[in-house]
């Protein structure tokens, strides 16, 4: 059968379920993408934990990266604008459009309130959850400045409404204040529960002195909190929303039937209009059958998406699914306290709570996963018990590569620099033009995100020489598949690169393609000089040392492989790489006496090569490198890349603090590293004021003295 493509649109409880089954039991054939702005999914039903203190943010999270390894799947981190179903395409925020031959909507509801004036501005939305939690966080480091009673307003006054307001009474009451919190809905508190549920509930509130304000409309939101229909105001240092959850308004625009906004969809979970779009959750509506917005059907929902897609793709007749009209739902109260209730039965208290508990933690406890390519849960410094890293971690060592290249002849006539800087110089007809060449083996499943990263990482030799590229070759080598699916793949690579380049100010003009077992991309750049290219030879003493990214890139690659890397910290380190320095090359060229990118041997391997070509030695501040987030809790459990040990091996002209725990990210290799200048110190201030003004890093890390070619590191 040939290969099918499943996009899946948002990371909810039934695609969470679903990746975690295709992991357990692949379906042959099938292509899966996840595609999430975030990197984690936090679990609703322990927020209220989360914020009265009971869970860490951690233990309430799926690691979407961990889940997509294990699954085999493509991570895509961005959010839909747009589906296309006649040509079989979701429009994206940040990229090109994701094709899919069967497409599966998770995206949730919206939480969002636009016709309230000052809503966007003044009111922190529950979710999404993680930016809820960010704000969260702020307003807690900021309490000293607000005295002893803080006061906060909830709009919506639902089951999740409720939930919220006592936690935040329990953290901030546990911090020794005494808060004025005020729930606020257009109708009653707790309407949607049953009514002896609700007595508990009402009576828990008053009981924490939690005000309401029923039948109440607000007109308008500002930074002294609400104003209402009537005129009356009501003070807030912070007004938070769980009301208004409506579905995502571009839904309308996607050509699928809708039911009041929401997909429509038969009882097999494809669209009534669509038979190749599933959906499910929040987002849905099951025709004939409305039911609550609740995550308990989400859930039930996953096992017969799951069989529904094997049976779709094996032309099979489809199963069926019912929501439940009465489910049994569980609500946090104070502390280690829950209210469980069915219909009308409930029970509170801490039994219920423990319960409920043990519910939870059950349920994240499926995603405690480590990425089926991780072969060394423990990390270690050892070689052989490392995998074979991709990106610049698969580079041949430098000490190979000069015993290699010095069997080479004399340089061509034409090239005016050794063998060994960025990028050749070749002088052409009086003409001087930088030609180089790079090549990365795949570290991730998505082609479109590896084709930018490579596109950027090889540009970095071209910007490191104050070039500007001009015409590329592309070398690609795709995997073995169907025709059909190598056109999808190869055009997600062209596609990516194609916009790359041209945001660059660069062209293809052509290429090489062949197939191989896994995927290869590279490129060969020329670029024009509009003066003397800067090379690594000019250093003088005096100059600063000055790093535009963070290092760590290897380590994180290393540790995601072994199943080790935190989801965010893939993310973060991804979103670096896909980072151009096109504009800051220029800004930073215009001044920089040497200059070079940092890739496979590291920050110390490519500072050594500037210190030898220049004749100059170098003091490096250990502590003012700017490090990605997680990599050096990668490296305190042991975490290598590949080509770490043969970096190492290779500083003997290095004195470096081994009392530092940061050392071994020195010889770390980069993909799509930072540019490493020389700035004479009269330009440091100009130089560093444009780096932070584009959002670079922007610290001097080092200063160039005068003897031999060292590097002491302090």
């Amino acid at each position: 059968m040939p290969e099918k493509r499943l996009v899946l649109l948002g990371g909810g409880h039934s695609h969470i379920l679903l990746l975690k089954k295709l992991g357990m039991r692949p379906i042959k054939g099938l292509i899966t993408s996840l595609v999430t702005p975030d990197a984690t999914m936090i679990y609703t039903g322990m927020l209220p934990g989360a914020i009265m203190g009971t869970y860490s943010l951690d233990e309430i999270q799926v690691d979407l990266v961990k889940l997509g390894n294990y699954s085999n799947s493509r991570v895509i981190f961005d959010y839909a604008k747009n589906i296309n179903v006649k040509e079989k395409n979701v429009g994206l925020g940040t990229r090109s459009p994701i094709g899919y031959d069967i497409l599966s909507i998770d995206i949730g509801i919206n939480y969002k309130l636009p016709k309230i004036k000052g809503f966007e501005k003044f009111v922190v939305p529950v979710k999404p959850f993680e930016d809820f939690m960010v704000s969260w966080k702020q307003f807690l480091a900021g309490l000293d400045q607000l005295g002893k009673n803080p006061a906060i307003a909830l709009i919506g006054a639902g089951a999740a409404g409720c939930e919220l307001a006592l936690a935040i009474n329990f953290k901030l009451k546990n911090l020794g204040c005494n808060p004025l919190i005020t729930l606020i809905d257009v109708g009653k508190v707790a309407s949607s529960i049953p009514n002896k549920a609700q007595k508990k509930i009402l009576g828990c509130l008053k009981q924490n002195d939690i005000k309401f304000k029923e039948h109440t409309k607000i007109v308008q939101v500002s930074d002294q909190g609400l104003q209402f229909k009537g005129g009356e105001t009501l003070f807030s240092d912070l007004t938070i929303s769980t009301a208004g959850g409506q579905p995502h308004t571009w839904l309308s625009r996607s050509g699928l039937r809708l039911d009041r906004g929401f997909v429509q969809t038969l009882q097999t979970l494809q669209s009534v209009s669509h038979d190749f779009v599933f959906a499910s959750g929040d987002c849905s509506e099951i025709k004939g059958h409305p039911s609550k917005r609740a995550g308990v059907f989400a859930v039930k929902a996953a096992p017969i998406l799951y069989q529904n897609l094997y049976r779709y793709l094996n032309s099979r007749e489809l199963l069926s699914y019912t929501p439940q009209e009465k489910f049994l739902q569980a609500l946090t109260l104070e502390g280690r306290k829950a209210l469980i209730f069915r219909g009308n039965s409930s029970i509170s208290g801490f039994l219920p709570w423990l319960y409920k508990d043990f519910v939870d933690r059950s349920f994240l406890k499926k995603f405690s996963l480590n990425s089926p390519m991780n072969l060394n849960k423990k990390g270690s410094d050892s070689k052989e018990n490392q995998m074979l890293c991709g990106a610049c971690g698969a580079k041949v060592g430098g000490s190979i590569l000069d015993k290699v290249l010095k069997k080479l002849p004399d340089t061509a006539p034409i090239m005016t620099n050794n063998i060994g800087d960025d990028a050749a110089i070749l002088n052409i007809s009086g003409t001087l033009k930088v030609l180089t060449t790079d090549h990365l083996r795949k570290f991730c499943e998505d082609p479109w995100k590896m084709a930018k990263i490579t596109a950027i990482h090889a540009l970095g030799d071209i910007w490191a020489m104050g070039a500007k590229p001009t015409v590329v070759l592309s070398h690609i080598t795709v995997p073995e598949s169907s025709l059909e699916y190598q056109e999808h793949y190869l055009s997600e690579i062209i596609s990516s690169a194609n916009e790359t380049f041209l945001a660059e100010g660069a062209h293809i003009v052509g290429g090489h393609t062949t197939k191989g077992s896994e995927l290869m991309i590279g490129f060969t750049i020329l670029g024009d000089v509009g003066k003397q290219p800067i090379t690594i030879k000019g250093a003088s003493p005096t100059d600063k040392v000055i790093l535009t990214k963070p290092i760590g890139v290897g380590t994180i690659l290393a540790g995601e492989m072994q199943g080790l890397a935190k989801g965010k910290w893939v993310k973060e380190a991804h979103e670096w790489m896909m980072r151009s320095q096109g504009q800051i090359s220029r800004i930073i060229g215009q001044n920089a006496t040497a200059m070079t990118d940092i890739t496979g041997f590291g920050i110390i391997g490519h500072l050594m090569k500037i210190c030898r070509e220049s004749g100059v030695g170098v003091t490096l501040s250990l502590d003012q490198v700017p490090i990605l987030k997680g990599a050096l809790d990668l490296t305190l459990i042991g975490v290598r890349s590949t080509l770490f040990e043969e970096n190492v091996s290779q500083s003997f002209d290095v004195k470096y603090p081994k009392d530092n725990i940061k050392w071994p990210l020195l010889f770390d290799p980069q993909t799509s590293g930072g540019l490493l200048a020389a700035i004479p110190e009269k330009d440091v201030y100009l130089v560093t004021n444009e780096l932070k003004k584009y959002g670079f890093m922007n610290e001097v890390i080092g200063e160039f003295f005068a003897g031999t070619p060292e590097i002491r590191v302090t």
